[in-house]
């Protein structure tokens, strides 16, 4: 049987020999053919070659062949992650494809905004463009009816399923999944069956509905076995594992992981492979099996290192850190846990970098979408009041207020884009989810309050406090209900605390508390409100009622720098999760260190 990669080596081939002799119109669409077949197997080639269409196209004329090839070019972008170029030149594209009156390509520029806009979170616009793309697939549908139209409002389906996945609505999400299963079924497309249904399965999985996520997983497995997607079989075996480890059935669930390893192993799926071993990892340890969990760790670990995957190694050294303290090996559990966090602080410290470009990209392009609408509004305005100065206005007074209403645009704009500005550098110094400050405003915070304290030699609390178990919340219920027990969390705290205390996420599911002018014994008694807090009222989260508890360290600084303040909280939040969680430690402060 010929595969995908075959024919499309020969499609390639075949595009190269009519280039050779290929002019004008037809060249332009041929090396725009040739782009669009390289894409996935070289992408500096691939923009290269849509460069070449392009600069052919504007030397020509020849609109649809720039529009095709700007398309291309934004498609490039935006798998290298170059967003502010992709949306660029999608919307160029778009505004020529719309003069032509293509309704599909416009309906694909859409889809794609929508696409860029959900990768760097800003849902709302996402959302927005994949209405707008909805809509004109949903009228041509109507119009030609074809299979290919069909297949795409499919794909529109599942992109908004995606949307509201992220925006926490999985009923409805849930309900676009399906409806995009129904098209795919109905017009024969095999090849997107798999992957949607394997969406369909994530969704019951989060929502807890364990027996149903089990049907359509094996759904899942047997379509992607149908059509020989193997990357796909291999995830769909390692979420059945997910589902028996979380109804405690480790047997089985040790069946499906070895099964995943095994089909991405025959494939060479190397993270196919990782994402099973690291599950076996986990499976070992929670079997008592510590010596073949700690081996099997080594192995996931080095082949994180292969594939470059530090969040897998951050998932490895919590793992093996488990182990050791189920070995009772306390030291190199405090070792093991040391490198994870240095490890998740840097990927935290690159991830704030990205998020705050993010930001900048998403403000940038919403400044634009509205000084797009407002300049709408002033040629409506200023169509009116032509056509009123031909009906007799004097010229000179029309001109003047033109050059009024102008000069009034450009201010109020101006002032958009510095407040659109001003609220990206206040969302730099807080944590998206919470509210909280997050990490480098808490540095902030504890530089001043530590120059504070040498003035006034009056010492400050520090609680680091951790979430109980977070990873089982998600696993269970899924990540959208992880986010809300976040949240509560960070409301629950914020009422232990006083107006001039700072809380801050200092990472994943672990906060730090500075209270100013705060002996050890008064912070200990305020995190041990917030433990009672957190403890005796269960979390709410799609109906079904989560038992929290968190553990927390506290520690004294003032009298010692702030890094060695921090540590000494960490190292008695540590003993207190050793000792047995859902408890309050406090870390004396070491004598003879110098302050600075």
């Amino acid at each position: 049987m010929m595969t995908s990669q075959n024919t499309k080596t020969e499609s390639l081939h075949e595009v190269e020999n009519l280039l050779e002799d290929a002019e004008g119109k037809n060249r332009i669409d041929l090396l725009n053919k040739y782009a669009i077949l390289l894409a996935d197997l070289d992408k500096s080639r691939c923009r290269k070659i849509t460069s070449q269409a392009l600069e052919l196209a504007e030397s020509s004329g020849y609109r649809k062949g720039k529009a095709v090839a700007l398309f291309g070019l934004g498609e490039v972008a935006r798998v290298s992650g170059e967003y502010r170029a992709a949306l660029e030149y999608y919307a160029t594209a778009l505004n020529i494809f719309q003069v032509l009156g293509d309704a599909v390509q416009q309906g694909r520029c859409f889809r794609r905004l929508g696409d860029v806009h959900f990768f760097i979170n800003n849902l709302n616009l996402s959302l927005k463009y994949y209405l707008n793309a909805l809509r004109i697939f949903e009228k041509a549908v109507e119009k030609d009816g074809s299979s290919y139209i069909k297949i795409n409002l499919g794909h529109l389906m599942a992109t908004i399923g995606n949307v509201l996945k992220d925006s926490g609505d999985l009923e409805a999400s849930l309900d676009y999944y399906n409806q995009c299963h129904t098209v795919y079924t109905r017009e024969g497309f095999t090849a997107g069956i798999p992957g949607i249904l394997y969406n369909t399965g994530n969704i019951l999985y989060a929502q807890g509905r364990m027996d149903q996520a089990e049907n359509i997983y094996r759904q899942a497995l047997t379509e992607a076995e149908a059509n020989g997607d193997y990357y796909l079989v291999s995830m769909a075996l390692n979420s059945l594992g997910s589902v028996f480890l979380a109804a405690d059935d480790l047997e089985t669930a040790e069946t499906f992981f070895y099964q995943s390893m095994i089909t991405a192993e025959e494939h060479g799926r190397k993270r196919g492979i990782l994402a099973a071993t690291v599950k076996l990892v986990e499976l070992g340890r929670l079997q008592g099996n510590y010596e073949d969990a700690l081996e099997l760790s080594t192995k996931a670990e080095r082949l994180a290192g292969q594939l470059d995957d530090r969040r897998g190694r951050t998932d490895i050294l919590k793992e093996r850190a488990l182990i050791y303290r189920g070995m009772s090996k306390y030291e190199e559990a405090l070792e093991t846990i040391l490198l994870f966090e240095k490890l998740r602080e840097e990927i935290l410290s690159e991830k704030r970098t990205r998020e705050l470009d993010i930001l900048r990209i998403r403000y940038e392009t919403e400044v634009k979408e509205h000084k797009i609408e407002l300049l709408k509004k002033e040629k409506t305005i200023q169509r009116r009041m032509i056509v009123a100065s031909v009906a007799g206005l004097a010229l000179a007074g029309v001109s003047l207020v033109l050059v009024y209403r102008n000069v009034r645009f450009r201010t109020r704009v101006n002032k958009e884009l510095a407040d659109a500005y001003s609220h990206v550098e206040k969302l730099s110094r807080s944590d998206s989810l919470t509210g909280l400050s997050n990490r480098r405003a808490m540095m902030k915070n504890l530089e001043g309050e530590q120059i504070r304290s040498s003035r006034t030699s009056r010492r400050y609390g520090l609680i680091m406090a951790d979430i109980d178990d977070f990873k089982r919340v998600n696993d269970s219920y899924g990540h959208a209900c992880g986010d809300k027990v976040l949240v509560e969390v960070a409301s629950r705290m914020k009422k232990a605390l006083r107006s001039q205390d700072f809380s801050s996420r200092w990472g994943g599911e672990e906060f730090l508390l500075l209270l100013p002018e705060t002996t050890l014994n008064g912070a200990a008694r305020v995190a041990e409100k917030i433990r009672a807090l957190i403890s005796d009222t269960p979390f709410r989260c799609d109906k079904v009622s989560i038992n929290m508890t968190m553990t927390f360290g506290v520690s004294e600084g003032g009298g010692v720098p702030v890094d060695h303040a921090i540590q000494q909280a960490d190292t008695a939040l540590y003993r207190a999760k050793r000792d047995g969680k859902n408890r309050v430690d406090s870390q004396l402060p070491a004598a003879g260190i110098p302050v600075t």
